[in-house]
């Protein structure tokens, strides 16, 4: 940029700003436009360095010589020793080039190894040159332009001078006179340097400043100095906190948020300290926001991606008194804020059931799923759920249909709070309410949900008599690890027991993120037997047919039992660990266990049809997750368009054919007692090598009884069925429960993975937590397994 001329001793326009590196600001490095203004009308325009006797090559070598220059030293010889060829312009430059060299050598050689030069400000000071320079800018600081005063004032600021240096007083009160000639820039540039200049004690100039900067606060948009008047505001209340309640504490906190929304809307990135900043002010000045000023903060990105807690916490004090003047908009942005978040505050959750309470006839199914979210969200039944449930059972009866997706959402928040409303169910899974979602955009989605849904019912609602989701309708609800966790991985646990597991048990005596029916991605699985001996997954044989039962059975024994190996057959289908059918060509894992779980041959005429999930979710993206933290409900629809399957006339269920129907919850019932019996004699040998592994666990003799699926309970044994070696193989799961996973600042799960943990328990496997605050205390390899092997032999089977 070539410098401007201005004449008839008006101010012509700036150079442009930019940050310095050592404070986020820095100097356009350009010569200003008005650095020589014309003394009088007949004076003739010309080039600042013109009227200095300056060449335009002497002015710009100069200022090139500066900005290259590598040394403190280096800067100081190029501008006292050629005092002829250095303008009012190169000062602000050179105090800048001091302040990057002094960053960077403390950047390089760390604070406690300075030594010389590069010792800082005080060592700068006390060289002969630095004297030289400060004293021709004091004593030509009367002839400088506005733009060399204050860059020169701001450059001091950020080479961190004392506010008492001869410098920056001089620097102050020129910019004191000519403050009412100042720019909005201008301005902006004095009150960050001398807030800088004397953070602790107020000044003068900050007031002057103030005031400007206060009637035009909507044309800033510099960080530093919003965060400046942010601090500025602090200091304010912090003197007025020790007194009653007045005018000025309310005044005070009005322009606080005032300040609090402009920022918002005008930054787009803070640092840590700026954030932390952000949380103070707006838990100070919250309680004066109306509905305006909240649907405003909260529908900023940028805090919506960033957790303000002090705010919430104070949120929850006074939000109760405002809730009635809210609109539905504004609390489900708050709701979606806290979910986000995992911020489980009681009372503003409680808030929140209320208004839900209170407006709930009047508001839409997707607002509804919104508000409802993040009592899941947080594993946490309001105080006023006795009335609260009941009343969306209600709403949900009318208004199903309209949005079926937002209604499976509520349903969902509802089962993972271990609520089932019996007659929402019956239309859900009723075969209009299953035609009309499967012509809609939302079919993917939906059918995962519905198909989980189905399986908490049978898990968890035994009382449950009515209809239920058609067998050819069911899929996995997740074919791989939630986003959260995959968003995470790199500051997951997971690795270091993965690691720590290997070397413990081996390669072959676990499986990681194996996803099991419904659809749960579970962290290590293991299986071990009764004398604590960990089995090699592929030596472990999967069921096959039992032998047949004995002839002095009775008939009633003989008929449950030929259903019980009917479902065995059924369920061999779910199996993770299924052997191969003999001649077949080895299949990927992932297609391996979408065919076990949704196989493509219909088992009889009339029976369940499971259809490939490639050839429904071929566009369902990662997005869908439960844990996703980005959305404030429990899925969004996806783009892939489903059209429903061929010949579906009736959806009911057709008899007995179905995923989980009677004879698995018999069976349920009767592994309850023997599922996990003590252990008397058993020990954890895992912690031995691979070899003595195998050592201990031979593959079993061909005429004994295989044991059972992974993926299923034991299912009870008749007298002359085998051995029962074949019982004490207990399925174990692992769960590594990283920070994301619990509550902030709790030790509570979230309702997702409490869901998780509970239909994992009732589908008969041991589950054995291994949470972040105890993972983070094991320091290496040989730490965390000696933490496995203890966790390991707390078991009892």
């Amino acid at each position: 940029m070539l410098p401007g001329c201005s004449c008839g001793g008006r101010a012509g326009p700036r150079a442009v700003l930019l940050p310095l590196d050592a404070y986020g600001h820095g100097l356009l490095r350009a010569v200003p436009n008005d650095g020589c203004r014309a003394r009088g009308p007949a004076k003739r325009r010309g080039w600042s360095f013109v009227q200095e006797r300056m060449s335009y090559d002497t002015f710009f070598t100069m200022k090139r010589l500066i900005e290259r220059s590598r040394s403190v030293g280096e800067v100081l010889r190029w501008v006292t020793q050629n005092p002829g060829k250095v303008s009012a312009s190169h000062y602000p430059i050179a105090l800048h080039k001091l302040g990057q060299l002094l960053q960077q050598q403390q950047q390089q050689q760390g604070p406690a190894a300075l030594s010389g030069d590069s010792r800082g400000p005080g060592a700068v000071l006390e060289q002969p040159e630095f004297q030289t320079l400060c004293q021709a800018i004091i004593s030509g600081c009367p002839k400088f332009d506005n733009f060399s005063i204050v860059n020169c004032l701001y450059a001091a600021a950020a080479l961190g001078l004392p506010g008492e240096s001869p410098l920056v007083r001089v620097l102050e009160e020129e910019s004191r006179s000519r403050l009412g000639r100042f720019n909005q820039k201008d301005v902006s540039m004095v009150f960050s340097s001398v807030m800088r200049l004397h953070p602790s004690s107020p000044h003068p100039l900050v007031e002057s400043c103030l005031s400007s900067l206060e009637r035009h606060l909507e044309k800033e948009r510099h960080p530093q100095t919003l965060f400046l008047l942010l601090s500025y505001y602090r200091l304010r209340a912090q003197a007025l906190q020790g007194h009653p309640a007045s005018d000025q504490q309310l005044i005070n906190n009005r322009k606080i948020l005032r300040l609090v929304r402009h920022t918002l809307g005008q930054v787009s990135a803070m640092r840590e300290h700026e954030l932390a900043l952000l949380d103070e002010m707006l838990a100070l000045c919250a309680q004066e926001a109306n509905n305006k000023a909240l649907e405003a903060i909260f529908s900023s990105q940028l805090f919506y991606e960033n957790r303000q807690e002090r705010f919430i916490r104070s949120m929850a004090e006074w939000l109760p008194r405002k809730a009635e003047n809210l609109t539905p908009y504004t609390m489900a942005l708050i709701a979606k804020y806290v979910a986000r978040h995992r911020l489980r505050e009681p009372r503003l959750l409680d808030t929140i059931a209320s208004f839900l309470l209170k407006r709930g006839e009047q508001l839409d199914s997707k607002v509804i799923q919104k508000l409802v979210f993040p009592f899941s969200r947080m594993n946490y039944r309001p105080s006023n759920h006795g009335e609260l449930f009941p009343k969306l059972e209600a709403i949900l009866e009318q208004k199903a249909g309209s949005s079926p997706l937002a209604t499976v959402n509520i349903l969902m928040s509802m089962f993972q709070l271990s609520h089932f409303p019996q007659a929402v169910l019956h239309q859900v899974f009723s075969p209009a309410f299953i035609t009309n979602v499967m012509s809609s955009p939302y079919a993917l989605i939906v059918r995962r949900y519905l198909s989980l849904l189905d399986a908490a019912v049978e898990l968890e609602f035994r009382d449950y008599s009515g209809p239920r989701l058609d067998p050819r309708y069911r899929v996995l609800m997740f074919e791989h690890a939630l986003t959260a966790d995959e968003a995470n991985r790199k500051y997951s646990y997971k690795g270091l027991v993965a690691e720590a597991l290997r070397q413990l048990v081996g390669e072959e005596c676990y499986r990681q993120d194996e996803v099991l029916p419904p659809g749960y991605c579970t962290d290590f699985l293991l299986w071990i037997n009764r004398s604590g001996t960990v089995l090699p997954l592929s030596r472990v044989p999967a069921a096959s047919k039992a032998p047949p039962a004995p002839a002095a059975a009775s008939p009633a024994a003989v008929s449950l039992r030929s259903s019980v190996l009917a479902l065995t057959s059924d369920l061999q289908d779910f199996a993770p660990f299924a052997p191969e059918t003999p001649g077949s060509p080895p299949a990927p894992r992932e297609n391996n266990l979408a065919g076990r779980f949704l196989s493509t041959l219909c088992p009889a005429p009339g029976g369940p049809c499971y259809q490939p999930p490639a050839d429904y979710y071929c566009g369902l993206s990662k997005e869908s997750s439960l844990e996703s933290q980005g959305s404030s409900t429990l899925s969004s629809p996806s783009e892939c368009l489903s059209a429903p399957p061929a010949s579906t006339p009736d959806c009911s269920p057709r008899g007995s054919a179905t995923l989980f129907q009677f004879p698995i919850g018999k069976i349920l019932e009767e592994e309850a007692g023997v599922a996990c019996p003590p252990r008397e004699h058993g020990c954890f040998q895992g912690d031995q090598a691979p070899e003595e592994v195998d050592g201990r666990s031979p593959p079993p003799a061909e005429d004994a009884c295989p044991p059972p699926s992974p993926c299923r309970p034991s299912p009870t044994r008749g007298p002359g069925e085998g051995p029962p070696a074949a019982e004490e193989i207990q399925r174990v799961v692992l769960s590594v429960n990283d920070k994301w996973h619990y509550c902030q600042n709790s030790d509570i799960l979230v309702g997702s993975r409490a869901m998780r943990d509970r239909h994992l328990r009732l589908l008969g496997y041991c589950l054995v937590q291994l949470p972040y605050t105890e993972l983070e205390k094991v320091s290496g390899i040989e730490e965390a397994k000696h933490y496995l092997r203890q966790k390991l032999r707390e078991l009892r089977f």
